[in-house]
């Protein structure tokens, strides 16, 4: 447990300098950040509920907690975060998944965002598959997803996946927009790695430098 403070505090720590450092060039920029999937029915039914994998982690679980450390950092540097799922409300309604998701898009889009950020985890039949995937579609969003790939592979996970891909998100956003799977919850060891908070407050910090190095004015 000693070292397991310990960890977190330098931790914290180092992201105090970061936010500290990056905060006036977020200052003023809004981000829309989508932790995916966690989607039921209006009468509570599961309906986009992401990868269970290996030891039952849970892809909406995962990325929920990445996308509210996320949330956070951003919001101390000074810009304003609009989450589409969140600790307060975990699961979205709705009766389409797919319009659902273009929905957490087109949302980034009313409010002329900076950026969206969807934020999944993987799955693969073959339980030996590892690594991060990056993908985007529009020119304009080139930058980002080249900021979140070096900053990713900072982290150990290995790459899957990294081009220009259509997507509910990608097609329907205007602004600069990724969907990045932050590893596979299907392979055994990289679960474990997923599931730990502290790793999961490395993936926040790696994906807010991203967008730091991408907007940076």
């Amino acid at each position: 447990m000693r070292w397991a403070v310990t960890l977190l505090a330098v931790v914290a720590m180092h992201l105090s300098v970061r936010v500290a450092v990056q905060a006036a060039a977020l200052s003023g920029d809004t981000f829309v950040v989508d932790p995916g999937h966690g989607t039921r029915d209006p009468h509570g039914a599961p309906l986009n509920v992401g990868a269970v994998g290996a030891g039952g982690v849970q892809e909406q679980a995962v990325v929920l907690a990445v996308g509210e450390d996320l949330a956070t950092l951003l919001r101390t540097a000074g810009a304003r975060v609009v989450l589409t799922r969140s600790y307060a409300h975990p699961f979205r309604t709705a009766t389409d998944r797919a319009k659902d998701n273009r929905a957490r898009a087109a949302l980034a889009n009313a409010l002329h965002a900076t950026a969206f950020i969807a934020v999944h985890a993987d799955s693969s039949v073959d339980p030996a598959t590892r690594g991060a995937s990056v993908f985007w579609l529009r020119d304009n969003s080139i930058a980002l997803a080249r900021a979140v790939r070096r900053r990713l592979d900072q982290l150990g996970l290995g790459e899957s996946q990294f081009h220009a891909r259509h997507l509910a998100v990608t097609d329907e956003a205007r602004v600069p927009a990724v969907l990045v799977e932050v590893g596979f919850v299907s392979n055994a060891e990289q679960a474990r790695t997923l599931a730990s908070t502290p790793f999961q407050h490395r993936l926040a910090s790696a994906l807010f430098a991203a967008i730091a190095d991408a907007f940076e004015r």
